[in-house]
């Protein structure tokens, strides 16, 4: 099924199936996670004052692969053991780089195996403590989904007054423009931002950046205007819509996912 066919159908099942086909095991860095990792590396010296390649990570990340290590860098998924080597190699805290839960149950076992001594009773509050946090995450994951479903309900809505807000702000600026009638510009640019919206929550419900770079890339996305319009219907739903409705953690993932594209339609499209 082409994006194209996904952007216009609400029934996205074989979007899901898809995904979950192919959804890979391990752990990843979060964004804030992979800017840290080649923060690190940039800055990074070896011996006899050599940069810091990948290859030469890998040596120090206890003999991995470097495959593994590219791997890591580009935000997929590799076992834990090999995450953590490559993150202390680089002298980084895995609660700093990992997805938040990943960093979590990596912290845990990490206790689990220190203080295994057999006894079921210690191993016992570990698990409790493994149980309350992922409760706490249970919770932001319920936020999150809320704030994915608000946004379903009212794409009709949000594209409307982003797009109004977007033209309006367009036909101010350009002073040729001040007495131009746009109200019958407004729908045919709601539908358009409609489809950001779609793609949106396509990507936060099987929960993939690579369907956002992909539709990006492959130009499967609305881009017949001028870009600045989209930068600037995306930010006033960001700005004026959901940092109203939600606290910054209950929207954080949607929040990412407008950010992500207002940064990168001027640049790739």
């Amino acid at each position: 099924m082409s994006f194209s066919v996904l952007l216009n159908n609400d029934n996205h099942t074989d979007l899901l199936s898809m995904s979950k086909q192919r959804k890979p095991r391990g752990v990843s860095a979060s964004p804030e996670g992979l800017k840290l990792l080649k923060d690190a590396k940039a800055s990074g010296i070896y011996d006899e004052g050599k940069s810091l390649t990948f290859d030469r990570l890998a040596e120090r990340a206890n003999e991995i692969s470097d495959r593994t290590v590219k791997r890591f860098f580009k935000g997929k998924p590799v076992d834990l053991d090999s995450a953590i080597a490559i993150i202390k190699a680089l002298n980084l805290k895995p609660e700093d780089v990992l997805f938040s839960e990943e960093s979590l149950l990596s912290e845990s076992i990490e206790q689990i195996q220190a203080k295994d001594t057999g006894d079921s009773e210690r191993a016992g509050e570990f698990i409790k403590g493994i149980e309350t946090g992922l409760s706490k995450f249970e919770k932001r994951k319920e936020a999150s989904l809320e704030a994915m479903e608000w946004l379903k309900a009212n794409q009709k809505a949000l594209s409307q007054e982003a797009a109004e807000a977007a033209l309006r702000k367009h036909y101010e600026q350009n002073q040729n423009n001040v007495d131009t009638d746009y109200s019958g510009d407004i729908e045919v640019f709601s539908k358009e931002i409609r489809k950001y919206l779609k793609l949106i929550y396509f990507c936060l419900d099987v929960r993939s950046w690579d369907l956002m770079d992909r539709a990006i890339k492959e130009l499967k996305i609305p881009v017949n205007r001028d870009l600045q319009l989209y930068v600037d219907a995306l930010d006033f739903i960001k700005n004026q819509k959901v940092s109203i409705r939600f606290a910054p953690e209950e929207a954080k993932y949607l929040t990412l996912c407008l950010n992500y594209l207002i940064k990168i339609i001027p640049i790739r499209c």
